[in-house]
């Protein structure tokens, strides 16, 4: 495992339970809930114009705000027509910023994105192989992660988390690996490498962090998902090729809250939720294009009021589910 978030030494336990690998020390287990999934809603149509997506892959939620910039307001990689739309609380359409190109605030294949507590949007893009940092209002201010970091330059990244210390972190698909960085665009680390061990991936396409400071990490090819503390030492992971309750196939999005983890499991159309020591809990969704069905669900997040927002990228929409427990 290549490791530079931070080397400790480490006594080093084994255990399996209920489907899931864990390793070193983990939290104990939160109080048991039942989840409950209901669709609400769903937005948008095939198409280039306001509110309409080609192939969207992923959603971010502004969780902080005021009139500016938009409690609650949702921003959707619009992928095939290289932009981000941002939509308000309701799905009305607000405003666009994008384009294709490889100009600054141009897009190729933008496919991640995360919205941190200062207002500022961070877009990955898969053919540009870079990460660009814009204000609320779509204005470019500048690139993330540039030049060599470990000897490699970006190469298609994909999912992006903000912490809640402001860091940033990137899912870099083509190298293996999930790159740290700071608020101000400083290099804090990476983890990963290609492998099938605990700790190395095989093309993650998405991350996501919770307020514990814990990652969590769709490790895509390798059909399962891992978690790893502050340090990026590997505590569990679970999942295995399948399309079986609590199997995996190709998952490329997730999202975090205190009690689950949800899984966009792509190739098996649906989502899932485990708990956050890796037990699976429940699936939601089927193939199709009606409420509640998906097509290569990729992106995922979660909303303040119990929202779960999906990218149906082969549906060219977005659905709103809610989780109640």
């Amino acid at each position: 495992m290549r490791l530079v978030i931070g080397i400790l030494s480490l006594g080093v336990g084994i255990l399996i339970a209920s489907g899931a690998l864990a390793m070193g020390e983990a939290p104990p287990p939160a109080e048991v809930v039942t989840p409950e999934v209901e669709f609400v809603r769903e937005f948008g149509l095939p198409g280039s114009g306001d509110r309409q997506f080609y192939y969207p892959h992923d959603v971010d939620v502004g969780i902080m705000g005021d009139l500016e910039t938009g409690l609650g307001n949702i921003f959707v990689v619009d992928t095939g027509n290289n932009r981000v739309q941002r939509l308000d609380e309701d799905g009305g359409f607000v405003y666009q910023f994008g384009g294709f190109g490889s100009e600054h605030g141009q897009f190729n294949s933008p496919v991640g994105i995360a919205v941190d507590f200062n207002f500022r949007i961070y877009v990955s893009e898969k053919d540009n192989d870079r990460i660009q940092l814009f204000d609320i209002r779509g204005n470019y201010l500048n690139e993330v992660a540039t030049g060599e970091i470990g000897y490699r330059e970006l190469l298609d990244p994909a999912g992006l988390d903000v912490d809640s210390l402001g860091n940033l972190y990137i899912a870099d698909s083509g190298n293996d690996r999930i790159l740290k960085f700071s608020d101000s665009g400083g290099f804090l680390g990476s983890v990963g490498g290609f492998g099938f061990g605990m700790g190395f991936f095989d093309g993650p396409q998405d991350v996501a962090v919770d307020r514990d400071q814990y990652m969590y990490v769709a490790d895509t090819k390798n059909h399962r998902v891992q978690k790893l503390d502050i340090d990026g030492r590997p505590l569990l992971m679970f999942g295995e090729f399948g399309n079986d309750p609590g199997k995996l196939y190709l998952p490329q999005g997730i999202a975090v809250d205190k009690r689950f983890i949800y899984v966009s499991d792509t190739g098996n159309d649906r989502i899932q939720i485990f708990s956050k020591s890796g037990e699976f809990v429940l699936a939601y969704g089927k193939t199709g294009y009606g409420e509640g069905e998906f097509n290569d669900p990729i992106g995922i997040c979660l909303g303040k009021k119990g929202q779960v927002y999906v990218a149906d990228s082969g549906n060219h929409r977005l659905q709103e589910l809610r989780i109640k427990y």
